[in-house]
This record gives structure tokens, sequence and C-alpha cells, in this order.
């Protein structure tokens, strides 16, 4: 039987690796590995809010997208739709065709749930275009509940399995030419840009380490990357015109972390919880792939098997030159590491023991044992949220007004970073018009500010420093403000019309009447 990693690459042949035999014993690890991603999913559904820092921001702008012409909400008088944007396309428009049935919020979870199935897909058929043990893949799940994911970059989590099956692709070119293959890769290589940049650029420096260590003649390099060229069309366009979209020298300046903490952040991938569990998670992962790849045995190693290695080194080397952040774009390094992780995952050649089968069997115990602990946490946020507080003070304010959210309280006791940042877009979801801090006032995405409707402008980044709100400054142009965790006024002319558990809703007064009610524009 001829499997995914035999061929020829540079005139050698590439050792099979071999399945065991049985159609019942075939299906195990791939049964296996879809329970562990199914496993990987569930926490998605466990909870009544996502508890990643961005995800209020992605439900807003998927809610305006389904939903722009409905009249309560009111969307048309507050927002454009731009979608010469495209950056986030590849998610948003999917997720607003399943709002229009589902709602956002299932919308989103459904296209995550997605993403971590397609997540040990990918490296499945990554590992066996290299002549790899496809039951590595069983690994890949542990890359979900990660650092992307729980800062909420909805769209670059999207792109990972995507760009993993591209650089399969463009090995299966470079070893085996065909024309149906060719342009399947030329749509997913094309696709990404759809999702996020920084996947295409990741794809595209893939691809060249990739035929430069293929030691193939050059013809035949080209023939294989030949499909990459609109992608690599795609991107130079859209770095000029972003560039040339920006108004703020400043923000355009990239900067840098000292590369103590720039290293340390590889081993913080998974710290996404306060305390300790996600940690024990991943070193419990780490010990387990570290105990496959030196336990004792014979090794079928394909040709050039020092390929994927080499990769996972210029990974590495490129992760340490990122900067941290450029403009409004922040934490940009992170982007590297879900396909770190995963190529250096694919780089070993494992011993078919039976040892080895017991290890790998162990990795997906540990990770269904890490999500049923995930689902206790995401019911904790739920409750620290407190989404029934939270709904009583929105029923308070009329649909389809402009409101600002001040969230003094942003961080969690259960996850890391600011999972409560931005939970003032829960109103533009539910209520419709226009919440603030809003992704719509940042260059790339596909919403924008109508510019009939100016806004108080205020620094980029504002929303980190709610002590800064100028009650005053914002009356002409916010009609209700909603604070968490702050029992004072905003300040005149706002007053308290609702509060409940840490949520409080003011809305714009002027003399004895509201001027939400009765607006004085």
């Amino acid at each position: 039987m001829r499997n995914a990693g035999e061929g020829e690459l540079g005139g050698c042949a590439v050792a099979p690796v071999l399945l065991p035999s049985g159609g019942l014993r075939r299906l195990a690890w791939p049964a296996l590995i879809t329970l562990t991603a199914v496993a990987a999913a569930v926490p998605l559904w466990s909870s009544t809010f996502l508890p990643f820092q961005d995800a209020p921001q992605h439900l807003a702008a998927v809610r305006v997208l389904a939903d722009y012409a409905d009249r309560t909400f009111a969307f048309q008088r507050w927002f454009a739709v731009d979608l010469q944007r495209s950056q986030y396309l590849g998610f948003y428009l999917p997720a607003a065709a399943l709002a229009k049935v589902v709602g956002p919020q299932a919308a989103c979870r459904i296209l995550l749930t997605l993403v971590a199935l397609a997540l040990p897909a990918a490296s499945w058929l990554l590992l066996r275009s290299f002549g790899r043990d496809g039951r590595l893949a069983i690994f890949a799940p542990a890359a979900f509940h990660t650092v992307p994911l729980y800062m909420g970059f909805f769209n670059f989590v999207a792109s990972v399995p995507v760009a993993i099956a591209a650089v399969a692709l463009i090995e299966r070119e470079l070893r085996a030419p065909a024309r149906p293959r060719t342009v399947l890769l030329t749509l997913t290589a094309s696709a990404l840009f759809w999702f996020h940049p920084s996947a295409v650029a990741f794809v595209l420096g893939a691809g060249a380490v990739l035929a430069v260590t293929s030691g193939l003649p050059g013809r035949r390099i080209a023939r294989a990357m030949a499909p990459l060229v609109p992608a690599v069309a795609l991107l130079a366009a859209w770095a000029a015109l972003a560039h040339a979209a920006r108004s703020d020298a400043e923000g355009s300046r990239p900067f840098w972390q000292p590369f103590r903490e720039q290293l340390l952040d590889v081993g913080r991938f998974g710290n996404v919880l306060v305390g300790h569990s996600d940690e024990l998670f991943a070193l419990a992962m780490v010990a387990l792939w570290f105990t496959v790849v030196v336990l004792r045995g014979p090794r079928l190693r394909p040709e050039r098997w020092w390929r994927l290695p080499a990769l996972a080194a210029v990974i590495l080397a490129a992760y340490l030159a990122t900067p941290v952040g450029l403009g409004y774009a922040w934490y940009i390094h992170t982007r590297a590491l879900p396909f770190l992780a995963l190529i250096t995952l694919a780089s070993i050649a494992i011993t078919r023991r039976r040892l080895t089968a017991g290890l790998l069997a162990a990795a997906a115990a540990v990770q269904i044992g890490y999500a049923a602990r995930l689902v206790a946490v995401y019911r904790a946020f739920d409750a620290e949220a407190d989404g029934a507080a939270l709904e009583q003070v929105l029923r308070a304010a009329e649909p389809g007004r402009r409101l600002v959210s001040l969230m003094f309280q942003q961080r969690s006791r259960w996850f890391q970073f600011d999972p409560f940042m931005h939970f003032g877009m829960y109103y533009e979801v539910e209520r419709g018009g226009r919440a603030r801090y809003n992704f719509a006032e940042v260059p790339w995405t596909p919403i924008r500010f109508r510019p009939d409707a100016p806004l108080v402008p205020e620094p980029a980044d504002w929303f980190f420093r709610p002590e800064i709100f100028d009650s005053r400054r914002h009356a002409s142009d916010t009609d209700y403000v909603l604070t968490r965790g702050e029992p004072r006024s905003p300040g005149p002319p706002f007053r308290l019309v609702e509060r409940a558990g840490p949520w409080a809703l003011y809305a714009r007064w002027r003399g004895t009447r509201s001027a939400v009610i009765h607006p004085g524009r």
C-alpha cells in the first residue's frame, strides 16, 4: 500500500509510514484524534460568555454585518460597511451568514468549533506530506486553547489550520506536481488573505524555505511555487494600501520588548488561566511529546528529514525578531507561536512501539481532562460576569443609541488578559446602536464609523484607562455610559438609570428630563 509519505523528492525515495493492519485499527487513531478535537471544542458551548478579550468586538461586527438593514438596531445611522477592508472577511462573512439563522454568539462558536476540528486534520495532512507518523496529530488540539484564542484573535486563529494545510500542499507540489492540486493550493493560499496577513506571510516564508532545501531543479521549484504568486500580489497590495491609509506616523512605528521577555513568551503560549492548571497541562503535553521523541527503537526517516526542523528554526528566529506592536496592532509576535508549535510537532520521527501508542493515547486523555477543567472555569467566568445583571442593565437602555463603555474592572479571577475590557460591546450585540471603544475606530476592519457621525476624539489606548473619561466632552456624542466595578457616576450630565451587580447604566440628562428620550441634537 502506498501512503501519503511515499514519492520522490530530489531523486530520493521517501520511506513509507506503515499503518496497522485491519480497517478498525486504521480508523482507531483518526477516531481518537477527532474525539480529542471535539473535547477541545466543548468549552466553547459551556458558557453564556466567551472569556476571550476581543470576543465582544467580533460578535458586534458580526451583528452589524448580519443585521445592517434592521431599523431597530439603527446600524446604518452609525456605521458604513467597507468590504475593501478585507483582512477579517474570511471569518466575518461566514459568521454573518450563520448569524442570520442562529445569531452572532452561536455563529462565532460554530466557526471556532470548526477551527478546533480542523487543527488536527491539517496537522495530519502535514505529517503525512512529510513522511511522518500521522498519529502525532493527537497533540494538535492542544494548540487551540492558547494565547491567540484567549486574546480574541478569531480571524487569525481561523487562519492557522488553513495555513498548515497550505504548507502541506506546497510540499506535495514540490514532490509531485498535479494540476488539481495546483488549483487547490492557489485558492488556499489566496483565501488566507481574507483571514489574516500573518498567515499569508507564514505560508510564503515556509514555501521559500521548503523550496530552497528541496534539492530540486530550479524549473521544478518554479512550477511548484507558481500557485503562490496571487497570494504574494494580494499581500503586497494590502501592505501598500494599509500603510497609505494610516494618518498617524507615530502609530506606524514598530516597538519591541526585551529579548528575555520575548523568549519567555514562548513558554507562556498556553498560559491562559489564573492559577497553575494550564501550566501543568502544558508541562504534561511537552513531557509526553519529549518522551515520544527520545523513546528508543527503529525510526523511518525520509530523505531530507531535516527540512521541517530547519523550518521550525526559521520560524523561531522570525518570532524573536518580530515586534510586539505596530500602531493599533499588539501581540504581533504571538502570531508565530501556533506555527512554531505545529511545525515543531511534525518535525520528529517516532518509533512504532506499543509504548509509543500508550504515550500518544495518554496525550489524548490529558487533553480531554483539561477540557473538562476548562468547562468548569468557563462556567465560573459566567458567574463572575453576572449575565443576568448585565441583561437587566442593558434592557434599561433604548435600542439603537450611542453608548460608551467604562470597564474599571477589566481583569478576571479565572482568565488571563482582560476579558471584560470590551463587554460594553454587548449593548451593540443585543440592542444595536454604537458602542465605544469599537474596532470600527481602527484602520483594518470592514465596519467603519460614518464620517457624518463624528466622534469625540480620544487617545488610541483610552479604553485601557477609563478614569480619563471626560463626561462633559462626551455629552455631545454619547447617550449612555455603561460601567463595571465603579460605584461613582461618570459625571454630569450623566445620571444613574439602572444598577445591578457590578454593572451600572447612566443616561445623559438635561434639566429634569432624559436627553435620551428627548434628544436635543
